[in-house]
């Protein structure tokens, strides 16, 4: 887990709280990935806005980047053997999660970090039948990670098809 230094006090808390690494573990070997390592990083708007702009072309905001370590594995939902160490980067705003936050904030990052680790698997949700599964793959891993932590699982909302980038 990597912190900006941009981050504040607060939202270095919040962070600590939602313990995204063991969350991403645990979504990780619920998805037969025993060996699959993940760097994520927790960032301020700017920093998430230039890397948008840099990398997908877009000078906007958002709330989570995906960089998978493979552009295309051919296999939807697979990862091939020999990329199953270093499956890419997830950049998360904190800001954005905590002004979207229709759940916790700590909820909100948990959501965050599952929704960039289902697209650097090959998930996305261009298309309502794509919407719905990474919809169901979302909440059933919340599901999984909130049992852990003896909490009740949040409500991730239903994915709306987005449009390709």
């Amino acid at each position: 887990m990597i912190l900006s230094r941009a981050l504040s006090r607060e939202q270095r808390e919040v962070v600590r709280e939602a313990d995204l690494e063991h969350l991403l573990e645990l979504a990780l070997k619920a998805l037969g990935i025993a060996q699959g390592q993940v760097n994520c990083r927790l960032a301020g708007p700017s920093e998430v806005r230039r890397l948008n702009r840099r990398f997908a072309g877009v000078d906007q905001g958002t709330d989570v980047l995906a960089f998978p370590a493979t552009a295309d594995t051919g296999a939807r939902f697979v990862v091939p053997e020999e990329l199953r160490g270093d499956l890419g980067d997830i950049v998360i705003s904190v800001a954005d999660a905590r002004n979207q936050a229709e759940l916790s904030w700590s909820d909100e990052l948990r959501l965050l970090a599952v929704h960039g680790l289902l697209h650097l698997l090959g998930h996305d949700h261009h298309g309502a039948a794509e919407a719905r599964r990474m919809t169901s793959s979302t909440r059933r891993l919340l599901s999984l990670d909130a049992e852990r932590r003896g909490a009740k699982a949040p409500l991730a909302p239903d994915l709306a098809p987005a449009a390709p980038s």
